[in-house]
């Protein structure tokens, strides 16, 4: 048994040399408001990218999931706790997108976002609006690894009584 010892140092540097992507792993969408980290239960998300069927470049990509949402790969809703997950293909994309489909009026989120793959496995992924943004430079929510995590804030009450006009 003199190379038992061996063993433990195989498998560490076999495991060091796989890519985590390579077993299926779960990615976890969570929609929360960023002024009170109340989870936004509810809201319906789209995943396009994953089937390998993706747009030739990301603009077409964001456009096709803004203005034909139901040719996504995927539609989900997120349940009570903000949260929508998923399963990546074997093999994994590089890339895939995500669209929030929030309501216009009350949340300040374009939330279409093109993810590295790689990125969110590893240390998870923040979406912050320019307006969810303001005041605070760095989210006091921090994502977990293998989850993107929207952090939105609700519109001015002046936007919303103005949407109408504002829309138009």
């Amino acid at each position: 048994m003199a190379y038992s010892g061996q063993i433990p140092r195989l498998t560490v540097l076999f495991l060091s040399c796989v890519n985590a992507v390579c077993f299926g792993q779960t990615v976890s969408i969570r929609l929360v408001n960023f002024t009170n980290e109340s989870p936004v239960s509810n809201q319906r998300v789209y995943v396009s990218g994953i089937s390998g069927k993706a747009a030739m470049n990301d603009m077409d990509e964001r456009l096709k999931l803004i203005r034909e949402p139901r040719t996504a790969d995927l539609s989900l809703v997120t349940d009570t706790l903000g949260r929508a997950g998923f399963d990546l293909p074997k093999p994994a994309p590089a890339y895939f997108y995500i669209r929030a489909a929030l309501s216009g009026p009350h949340w300040d989120c374009t939330c279409v976002v093109r993810v590295s793959t790689e990125e969110v496995v590893q240390k998870g992924f923040v979406v912050l609006s320019s307006y969810g943004a303001r005041g605070k430079p760095k989210s006091p929510i921090q994502p977990k690894s293998g989850e993107v995590l929207f952090a939105l804030r609700p519109t001015p009450l002046w936007v919303r009584l103005l949407w109408p006009l504002l829309k138009g």
